[in-house]
């Protein structure tokens, strides 16, 4: 089944001229729930939208289609230049979202001796937290339609 999760997100610009991703007015609830969800209780963050977009659109085109290519999209999102990284965590350090991959990141033994990796293995965790929350929502939705179809199929054969 092809899906088109993404068309319910947009990208829009402020008055400063930067640009960020929100949803549509005609998303679906289940869709507005999941990006809060992502969020893991910190407050509308731009580069979070921007990963659940990211996520979507990968789903949508059928690179990740379960857990086991999460860390193969996380990894491509990671920041790979240095400054990026740091203001990424500059940004993040006090919210919930880096905490919980910072601890997620330690879990995994992330040698501590080179501080950009460090922030990258954080990153990622953060980046595969979200395309997980995000599978989990598309792949609900897509169950949901697909019972309601077999429902709507059962209950017009037995009207017959």
């Amino acid at each position: 089944m092809t899906t088109n999760y993404g068309q319910f997100f947009e990208t829009k610009t402020r008055d400063n001229g930067a640009s960020f991703v929100t949803l549509k007015d005609e998303a679906p609830e289940w869709l507005g729930e999941a990006v809060r969800d992502a969020h893991h209780g910190d407050l509308p963050n731009d580069w979070i939208f921007a990963q659940c977009e990211a996520a979507v659109d990968a789903f949508d085109n059928g690179n990740v289609t379960s857990d086991d290519d999460v860390h193969e999209h996380a990894d491509a999102q990671v920041d790979v230049y240095t400054r990026d990284v740091f203001q990424w965590a500059a940004d993040f350090c006090l919210s919930s979202t880096y905490g919980e991959a910072e601890e997620e990141a330690a879990d995994m033994g992330t040698d501590t001796k080179e501080i950009v990796k460090v922030l990258q293995a954080i990153q990622y965790c953060a980046i595969s937290r979200i395309v997980r929350i995000m599978l989990e929502a598309c792949e609900n939705a897509e169950n949901a339609s697909d019972d309601g179809a077999s429902d709507g199929d059962e209950e017009s054969a037995g009207a017959s």
